[in-house]
């Protein structure tokens, strides 16, 4: 499979523009154009949470906190509460606080504009081999996606590591295209490929596709295995900062890895929610933050969504079957068929993985959408322009629906909502609480860090459940404070309001209770610790 390619054989893959009168190439021109689109329709279509970036949830509030406690000097190897990811992200999140400030926006924007370089990385690689236009049309699923893409776009964890691994892939392919530098193109790929992993271990998932890219990026040589070790040395490299941190820093997670124990759990959520709406055939909302509902599309929508989950499907098998069609170019031949495999693995890790939940875990079918324009390459070359474009329309029009509808409370309709009614009820929340002198507060996981976040840490609002703690100096001072509120919010508590009022009573405490919009908010002022029987 690997080897240098004849010159007649490259000629018929790219074909030299022909240059304008002023030195530019319409081809130069109509790339251009094609990039500059496909960066305004990465960021148009994310203009409903940008709208409302302080709708943020607390995974990404707890990398903005992190952020701010880093450009105030506290150094953390990992990501709080993590053993496995590093502070990464939150590196990048302070860069943009310091230029804008450490508000929601700007934290959205650190990862939407790490999601739009990993877009134009992704188009890059595409037009070493289609022109500009058809390249676009390939790369519009990473842009009209449903919220597998959108949990990693809009919110910072994970979206480093995700964009090194497709920079990686990216460079590795330019080594496979006989460069004038292989050898540095080759340890670029494989220096970002292991700083992608010492981010994120996540990348994992892609190294069958690195593999494969690799390989070829090898074959360009005379003695293909002859730069292996080179490859190796400089992925290892990128390695050394995870192994370093690990030796010298400990973390804390939850559970990880694979077994065959949840097979049968995690195939019915596969098979009934996750796939679907990572494949736009369903498509689910937010009626509150954790509480999605089904989208009931009108029946030809539903068509529409059905025929675009099919055209992805045969992209992926055409991807895979062209492997074996030698009329077709061994490059294009080989990204198709890496695109492709991205699909097996991804659904395997899926099936096998005890971190996958509930509908929310659709996020780690994420790489299915990322590599589908790798797996498009065979059928828009064999296809042409205007074929493909017919082709791919379906899944790109049902991508752009279910996307949309994705946003939940975001848009009414097709237009962008400016701010929700509960963003108000935040800041009266704020108001209260510093009226009445309270600096520390819990809540449900998924209201806490991100009204901490909000609130810049005048007030504190730590898990109503210890184990989800993420800082423990949160935990610390909230345990020594006198008085505190308790706060629940109807949008993101999985708590009974109840049974947690019941609670505080048998704790002994002075209990006041209040309204603030929505909010339910109980004022404590703590009493002896009860004996234990």
């Amino acid at each position: 499979m690997a080897g240098a390619l004849p010159s007649s054989e490259i000629d018929s893959i790219r074909r030299a523009p022909a240059a304008d009168g002023d030195g530019r190439t319409r081809e130069g021109r109509a790339a251009s154009a094609a990039t500059g689109l496909l960066v305004l329709l990465s960021f148009l279509f994310r203009l409903p949470p940008l709208l409302n970036a302080r709708s943020t949830n607390s995974d990404a509030a707890v990398v903005g906190l992190q952020a701010i406690h880093l450009l105030q000097g506290e150094r953390s190897a990992f990501l709080w509460g993590s053993g496995y990811q590093t502070s990464a992200d939150a590196y990048v999140a302070a860069g943009f606080f310091a230029l804008a400030g450490p508000t929601p926006l700007a934290l959205m924007l650190s990862a939407l504009s790490l999601h739009v370089g990993a877009t134009w990385l992704v188009f890059a690689t595409l037009r070493r081999r289609l022109d500009p236009w058809t390249s676009l049309l390939a790369s519009l699923p990473l842009v009209f996606a449903p919220s597998s893409i959108h949990t990693y776009a809009l919110y910072p964890p994970r979206q480093l590591g995700i964009t090194l691994a497709v920079a990686a892939l990216w460079a590795l392919d330019g080594a496979a295209q006989r460069s004038r530098h292989p050898n540095a193109w080759l340890a670029l790929g494989g220096l970002l490929y292991g700083l992608a992993i010492s981010a994120d271990p996540y990348p994992l998932v892609l190294a069958p596709i690195v593999l494969v890219i690799g390989y070829g990026a090898l074959g360009t040589a005379p003695r293909p295995l002859a730069r292996a070790p080179l490859l190796g040395a400089a992925v290892l490299a990128g390695l050394a900062p995870f192994a370093l941190l690990h030796a010298s820093a400990r973390g804390t997670s939850g559970p990880m890895g694979l077994t065959t124990s949840v097979l049968h759990r995690n195939w019915k959520l596969l098979v009934d929610e996750c796939l679907p709406w990572a494949l736009s055939y369903k498509v689910y909302y937010a009626h509150h933050v954790m509480d999605y509902l089904p989208w009931d599309a009108p029946v030809l929508v539903q068509a529409v969504q059905i025929t675009g989950a099919l055209v992805a499907g045969a992209l992926v098998a055409v991807g895979l079957g062209a492997l074996f069609v030698r009329k077709v170019p061994l490059p294009i031949r080989r990204l198709g068929f890496a695109g492709a495999l991205a699909w097996p693995i991804t659904i395997g890790g899926f099936l096998g993985s005890v971190m996958v939940m509930d509908l929310f875990s659709m996020r780690y079918l994420a790489v299915l959408t990322l590599m589908l324009p790798f797996a498009s390459v065979p059928a828009a070359w064999m296809l042409g322009r205007t074929r493909f474009a017919v082709l791919i329309a379906p899944h790109l029009v049902a991508s752009a629906l279910g996307g949309w509808v994705s946003y939940g409370p975001f848009v009414r309709g097709p237009v962008p909502v400016l701010e929700t009614p509960e963003l108000r009820d935040d800041y009266a929340l704020l108001d209260l609480l510093r009226a009445r002198r309270i600096t520390y507060a819990e809540a449900d996981y998924w209201a806490s860090y991100r009204l901490t976040f909000l609130f810049r840490e005048h007030v504190i609002v730590v898990p109503t459940n210890p184990t989800e703690d993420r800082y423990a100096p949160y935990r610390r001072a909230f345990e020594a404070a006198p008085t505190f509120a308790y706060v629940f919010d109807p949008g993101r508590s999985r708590e009974d309001i109840a049974e947690a009022e019941a609670q505080l009573v048998r704790t002994n405490a002075r209990v006041e209770k209040t309204h603030v919009g929505t909010l339910a908010v109980f004022l404590v002022t703590r009493g002896p610790v009860p004996e234990s029987p």
